[in-house]
């Protein structure tokens, strides 16, 4: 739930803001908002990584992570700097908050989201052997 109303506030409410041509006050009053919820995000995206990925593949999952996030960032500027050469600035901020909050928001009614929920004492212990016989089963000691 806090991921995804950290998501819900950090997304959309930007975009939507600027598209309205809102005086000065409301824009920064709802980025300091947006500011906030993003908070939560990495918290809970990092907590979730080291829960559920494997001690000895965590470098290689959190490069992989970082590298395909980073490169899409020119790409991105590049599409919305023709977009908005072509159609305006108020239509592509209206179209990119609504793709934010479908992308965001939409992935939650998947039934695999809903594990970041469970509680860690009593579920976390009884994966725990299973991961070490994992562990064990592929990388056998001489």
């Amino acid at each position: 739930m806090v991921f995804f109303t950290g998501f819900l506030l950090a997304g959309a409410p930007r975009f939507l803001i600027l598209a309205s041509d809102a005086p000065m006050g409301a824009v920064l009053a709802v980025f300091a908002v947006s500011g906030f919820g993003a908070g939560f995000l990495n918290p809970v995206l990092g907590a979730v990584l080291f829960e559920r990925v494997p001690r000895r593949m965590l470098g290689r999952v959190n490069a992989l992570g970082d590298s395909l996030a980073w490169a899409g960032i020119p790409l991105g500027g590049l599409i919305a700097g023709a977009a908005v050469a072509s159609v305006g600035l108020a239509p592509v901020l209206l179209a990119g908050g609504a793709a934010y909050f479908l992308t965001t928001n939409l992935a939650g009614l998947r039934p695999e989201w809903r594990e970041m929920d469970r509680v860690g004492g009593r579920d976390a212990q009884e994966r725990q052997p299973e991961e070490t016989l994992q562990t064990t089963s592929t990388n056998p000691t001489p």
